[in-house]
Parts: C-alpha cells; sequence; structure tokens
C-alpha cells in the first residue's frame, strides 16, 4: 500500500507538500498537480482520521480480532465499546478467522470505509502485515501481542508469569508431573506462556520432559487431541496446565471422555476466567485476564494516538489473577502417580 512518503518521492515534492494537498490547504498548483497525479498513479488511499476528528459527525472506528469465537476476545470487546462510549462513535468489527489474507482485507475495506483508527488482535506477529498502514500515518493499536520490530502501541497481560504462578501452584500443592498444552509458537502470548511454565518448573529443580509438553492451535479440537496424549502416556501427568480457554474446553471433554476424575485422577488449570469456570464440576482454577480493562485501554490508546500522532509507541501490560478453584485439588500436598510428595 502506498504511503505519502512514496508519493511525495513520485512527485518529487516534500512529505508536508503532500500533507497540504491531501488536506486541501493552499499548495502552488504545479505542485498540487503533481501530487494529485501521484495519488492517482499509485491508487492511495488516505487516512481520513484528522478530518473525522476536526468535523461533527459520527466517527468511525474498527476492530479486527483473529478468533471471535474466543469468549475472551469478546470481552476485550465489551472494554473497547466502553473505551469508545463517551464518543459519537460506531465501531465496525471484523473476524478474520485466524487467515492472514482475510485480515488484510478486512483492514484494506474498513480505511476504505474511512475508520479513524483500528484495534486489531493480529493473526501474525510479522511486521509486513500492519508496517505499510502504520507508514502511511493510519492509527493502529495492537492487542493480545507483541509486535516482531514494529512501533506500535499494544495492550496485553503478563502471560509469562501468568503461566509461571499457575505452574508453582500446581507444584506446591504436591504435583512433580505437570503437562502443559499451549498455543502456536508463531504468538507471542503462547511463547510467553510456555516459558512460564518452565521458568516454574526450573525453579523448583524439576525436570521438563518433551512429552508433557504439547502444542495446539488455541482451539477446542486440539486441546482435546493433546490432553488425549498426555492421558495415553505410560506415566500420565498429575496435574496439567492448558493456556488457553479454547483448548481447556477440549482438554475438560477428554479427560472426562477417558473417565479420570478432576482432581482425583488429574488436576487442571486453564486460562481466562469466565462465569461457566465456577459452574463445572468441579469448578475450575483459572488464570483470570482483565480482557474489558485491556480492550478499555485499548480504545484510551488509540483515541490518544489519532489526537497525537506524534507519541512513542507505548506497551501497556496487565497482571492476571490466579483463581484457585477445586479442580486442582485442595491446598493441602498430593501425591502424584510416581508417589513423590
Amino acid at each position: 500500500m502506498a504511503t505519502i512518503r512514496d508519493i511525495a518521492r513520485v512527485a518529487n515534492v516534500s512529505v508536508p507538500t503532500v500533507s497540504r494537498v491531501l488536506n486541501d490547504r493552499t499548495v502552488a498548483e504545479h505542485l498540487a498537480l503533481r501530487v494529485r497525479q501521484a495519488v492517482k498513479d499509485l491508487n492511495y488511499m488516505p487516512n481520513r482520521a484528522a478530518r473525522r476528528l476536526r468535523g461533527s459527525g459520527n466517527r468511525l472506528w474498527g476492530a479486527i480480532f483473529s478468533d471471535i469465537t474466543n469468549s475472551f476476545y469478546t470481552e476485550v470487546l465489551k472494554g473497547v465499546e466502553q473505551g469508545l462510549s463517551a464518543e459519537e462513535a460506531t465501531l465496525i468489527f471484523g473476524n478474520a478467522n485466524s487467515d492472514p489474507a482475510r485480515e488484510a482485507n478486512l483492514i484494506q475495506v474498513m480505511r476504505e470505509e474511512g475508520v479513524s483508527g483500528l484495534i486489531i488482535a493480529p493473526t501474525s506477529e510479522e511486521k509486513a502485515g500492519l508496517q505499510p498502514h502504520l507508514d502511511d500515518g493510519f492509527p493502529i493499536v495492537v492487542v493480545d501481542r507483541r509486535m516482531n520490530g514494529l512501533d506500535v502501541d499494544s495492550v496485553s497481560s503478563d502471560n509469562l508469569h501468568a503461566a509461571f504462578n499457575a505452574t508453582m501452584h500446581l507444584v506446591q500443592i504436591g504435583h512433580r508431573r505437570v503437562g502443559f498444552i499451549g498455543g502456536p509458537d508463531r504468538l507471542s502470548s503462547a511463547r510467553d506462556r510456555y516459558a512460564g511454565y518452565l521458568e516454574a518448573m526450573r525453579a523448583v529443580g524439576l525436570a521438563t520432559e518433551p512429552s508433557l509438553t504439547r502444542f495446539g492451535d488455541y482451539h477446542m479440537e486440539t486441546g482435546f487431541a493433546e490432553a488425549q496424549h498426555l492421558l495415553s502416556l505410560a506415566q500420565p501427568p498429575s496435574a496439567m496446565l492448558v493456556a488457553n480457554n479454547e483448548m481447556v474446553i477440549g482438554a475438560l471433554n477428554a479427560i472426562h471422555g477417558a473417565g479420570r476424575k478432576i482432581p482425583d485422577d488429574i488436576a487442571i488449570v486453564g486460562f481466562d476466567d469466565f462465569p461457566w469456570a465456577i459452574s463445572l464440576n468441579p469448578p475450575l482454577t483459572t488464570v483470570a485476564q482483565p480482557a474489558q480493562m485491556i480492550g478499555r485501554r485499548a480504545a484510551e490508546l488509540l483515541l490518544e494516538r489519532v489526537a497525537d500522532p506524534a507519541l512513542p509507541a507505548r506497551a501497556v501490560t496487565f497482571e492476571t489473577e490466579l483463581i484457585v478453584r477445586m479442580s486442582c485439588g485442595s491446598g493441602a500436598a498430593q501425591t502424584d502417580k510416581n508417589g513423590l510428595a
């Protein structure tokens, strides 16, 4: 996608001159003609954010998430709406369905519709997808991701310490063979949760056996398959940490399907706390992320970015909370399958 720098280069004028033409300010006619021709030749799509903010009409904002079927993103979206509630705002939402091509098309469509800025949980953390839009001055805030080499505002949870604390809890109540079902390595949330698990196991001198670590795609089906694999081991884990709410549903189905009892046969801790967690039998121990707070803060950063494009990129990180319920057993030390206290 062409940027104002590309237009300046093709038209052989300065970037400020391009900006003045695009904002209908007075410029020498021969320069304006060159800029307009470059805009046409490059099929440039202008950012309408500043114009909308200066006007009195309804403002459009965009939100694109990689998978809206994940209830975590539903809660984040509620927070975004709350954060924009003081604005005369219309929020346009898109579900990328974990498809980078679909995501790129959604961004293009939203920009053509004139959204003033975008909140996005990208399908990929490679900068190629968002860099051209940032170069163009388009305001973007990323949620639940840490982008590689990209100066962009972001809001996320402290996933490493969240997984560390969850794993340490299982160890402290007596588990020694702790299985882990993580997400795709391409996502920083998944890498950080795996790193937190490893750090906790090493901190107490426990081996991290390769057979006890499995990786899915943050969907229920892979949670089911990977939990089945762990349960089928000759020495299965006495506990497992499952690194997102969709996969933990699959893992619970696998445990029940195998006739194992929670927490007598195997303890389980999940990620993301929602009303259904306390309704399970037994209620599920989970890592709670402040999803709505993440959405609200992302909206605030977006409004600030649009108002002042020169702000340095900011990274906001929220702490999580381990909510202990009966799925991991009582606070008393338990004995795992190998008889270790």
